[in-house]
């Protein structure tokens, strides 16, 4: 029987690692995860600059995940630990995918759909728009990106996955939500018309895998679900789903308030993407509406 292609992960102990692990291995792939903070074998101590190179010989794919969370209050040393744990422990995975003797294929990486900003409330982004660096997330995003370009540089396949809210039962922003909008809490924040784009996990994992097998896709890549929408459209959809109604705001002072620059660009953000890249090379969304994919999210 021929060996199994190796896919190495970083962050598969993650939201998305661990689901994107088990649809792998279902789907004939070796899966091997890095660890961080370590200088043991499988290792990666990005602090210290020092990897296990050899774990990485020979590998079909690799696929960075790993950072440090973006929710958390955006102090001094906070950003920085952001920042850092993106851009230097990219930089270091790039540059050794760039000497080993048998490089991987494919290098996919995470990034964010803020590349193309934080406050684009007059259009909607795709691959083609013009990027920016206005805001913290646009600049973690763009220094994110950045930090593959010495793998881009030595032909290895490299594709910047431009995620936006992930939505799934077990963790991240819709599992804090469930509680306060089970007991009726939930309401729009802010103006409520401020845009977001989403993807289920269900089909972050599935644009994974497929964008593994489809090497025409290179660079940036919107990884959302083709239908964005306001946020008031979202806690609406999120009540109905639920069965409670969601009409208590949240007002923008109070975000400001609670959570700091973090809530002004993550909760009153105003950015809509489309994923015309996959779209327009065949790939189809299990649940491309915010209501299908809410119910198929709370069950998974």
């Amino acid at each position: 029987m021929p060996a199994r292609p190796v896919i190495v992960l970083t962050g598969a102990s993650g939201l998305i690692g661990q689901a994107l692990t088990k649809a792998l291995t279902h789907g004939g792939y070796d899966v091997r995860g890095m660890k961080s903070r370590t200088r043991g074998p499988g290792g990666m101590d990005v602090a210290s600059g020092w990897i296990d190179a050899g774990f990485l010989e020979g590998a079909e794919a690799v696929i960075h995940l790993s950072g440090e969370p973006i929710a958390q209050r955006w102090t001094k040393a906070a950003k920085a630990r952001i920042l850092s744990s993106r851009v230097d422990g990219t930089r270091l995975l790039a540059a050794t995918l760039a000497k080993l003797a048998h490089p991987p294929k494919t290098f996919l990486s995470m990034s964010g759909i803020n590349r193309y900003g934080v406050w684009r409330s007059r259009e909607t982004v795709t691959e083609a728009s013009t990027l920016s660096n206005e805001g913290f997330l646009a600049e973690i995003s763009a220094e994110w990106e950045s930090a593959t370009h010495v793998a881009v540089d030595s032909g290895i396949r490299t594709v910047w996955l431009r995620t936006g809210v992930v939505l799934a039962g077990s963790g991240g922003a819709l599992q804090k939500m469930h509680l306060p909008f089970s007991l009726g809490l939930g309401g729009p924040i802010g103006s409520g018309q401020q845009r977001l784009s989403w993807i289920r996990l269900g089909d972050l994992v599935r644009l994974i895998q497929w964008t593994l097998v489809h090497p025409e896709i290179q660079g940036g890549l919107n990884a959302v679900a083709p239908q964005p929408v306001t946020q008031r459209a979202f806690a609406q959809a999120l009540g109905k789903t639920l069965g409670r109604p969601a009409f208590l705001p949240l007002p923008g002072f109070a975000v400001g308030l609670l959570f700091g620059e973090m809530g002004r660009e993550t909760l009153l953000g105003d950015l809509a993407a489309t994923p015309a890249k996959a779209l327009a090379s065949g790939f189809v969304f299990e649940t491309p509406d915010l209501p299908s994919a809410l119910r198929a999210a709370l069950c998974e």
